[in-house]
Parts: C-alpha cells; sequence; structure tokens
C-alpha cells in the first residue's frame, strides 16, 4: 500500500514539475506560432519597453495621436495602421475612413509635429465628387502640434488635373492647370493672390 502511494505520489511530482517547467519556459520566451487567419480588433507592435512601434486597428481601438510624448483627441479615427518613432510619437500611418459622406483613404508620413507628406483619395458615397492626389507640406517651425505649411498640391478632382505652389503663407503662386475638357493653363500670382499672368499653353 505504501509503495503503490509512493508510485503515485512520484507521477504527481514529475507531472506538476513538468507542467512548471513548461509554464516558465513559456512565460520568459517568445513564442513562435502558425496562424492561416486571425480575426482581431487591434494589434500592438511593441519595443522592449512597451512602447508602440506600429498599431493596426479598427476605428473604435485607434489610438489618438500622441506628439512630443502628449496625447491629443483625433478628430476622425479611422481603421489602419499607426506608425510611430522610438519616442512613442505618432509619425505617420495609413488611414481608411468615412467623413460625413466621403470616403477618405490616406498614407501619411509626418514631421514630428504634424503631417508632413500624404498620399489622399476622396469620394463621395455616391461617385459624384472624387479627388485623389499629393499633398507636401513644409514644416511648421514654431512646434506647434498639428500644424504645418502647404506646399504643393499634385491633384485630379472631378476630372480636372493640376499642380499648385504654394508661397511660405500657403497662398498659390503658380497653378498649372488642364480641365476636364483638356483645356490646358498657368497662373502666376503677385503677393495679394491676384493673377500676374495667364499663359494658356
Amino acid at each position: 500500500m505504501k509503495k503503490n502511494f509512493f508510485q503515485v505520489f512520484m507521477v504527481i511530482y514529475v507531472v506538476a514539475t513538468t507542467l512548471l517547467l513548461i509554464y516558465s519556459f513559456t512565460s520568459n520566451n517568445a513564442i513562435l506560432t502558425s496562424f492561416e487567419e486571425i480575426s482581431v480588433k487591434r494589434i500592438n507592435i511593441v519595443d522592449e519597453d512597451g512602447r508602440n512601434r506600429l498599431v493596426i486597428s479598427n476605428e473604435e481601438l485607434m489610438p489618438d495621436p500622441v506628439i512630443a510624448g502628449k496625447e491629443y483627441k483625433r478628430m476622425n479615427a479611422p481603421a489602419g495602421i499607426i506608425f510611430y518613432d522610438e519616442k512613442g510619437d505618432e509619425t505617420g500611418g495609413i488611414a481608411i475612413s468615412k467623413i460625413n459622406e466621403t470616403g477618405v483613404r490616406a498614407i501619411a508620413f509626418d514631421y514630428a509635429n504634424a503631417d508632413a507628406i500624404g498620399l489622399l483619395t476622396q469620394e463621395d458615397l455616391n461617385g459624384d465628387n472624387f479627388r485623389a492626389g499629393i499633398l507636401i507640406n513644409d514644416k511648421d517651425l514654431s512646434g506647434k502640434p498639428g500644424s504645418n505649411i502647404s506646399r504643393m498640391k499634385l491633384t485630379t478632382e472631378n476630372g480636372n488635373a493640376g499642380l499648385i505652389i504654394n508661397g511660405p503663407d500657403e497662398k498659390p503662386k503658380i497653378s498649372i492647370i488642364v480641365d476636364s475638357l483638356g483645356n490646358p493653363s498657368i497662373q502666376v500670382f503677385d503677393k495679394n493672390g491676384i493673377a500676374k499672368e495667364i499663359s494658356p499653353l
């Protein structure tokens, strides 16, 4: 009887010890797992200190922007991907959202405090109005969060394609347009925004 009890005890001891070793190993080491499909609402990719470096999220769980270590309210929460620098500040991303009745898809890369360059498409849900383009900004040296200086827009909008180059005051200086009928034009503006020269091609 004592022998049987000892054998049972040893079996339990060995099993318990093995389970504890497995738990200790898996809790302190990376686990490599393969999936054919996974459904989640948000994925955080973090560094060794736990700071976000990349977040993939739906609209409901999309984090607010972080600039210079401070969190701000996001004007419109999209589904997409957010990129972060080594300090944990937002530095760009991919966004898919709807603003009022307009679908918006964008890829953006940021300066330290605001948008630097963006690739953008917008389209009304009924398809009547649409726009696609590249937006390029100067850095606002005031350091005000979310503030930049719009300098260049290369866009097509409802059939009109154009390049607009702004001065440092964000007012248009040169406009090169080919309209929806194929008519080209070049406009140069003075400091008051008045066209100094209109030169059809």
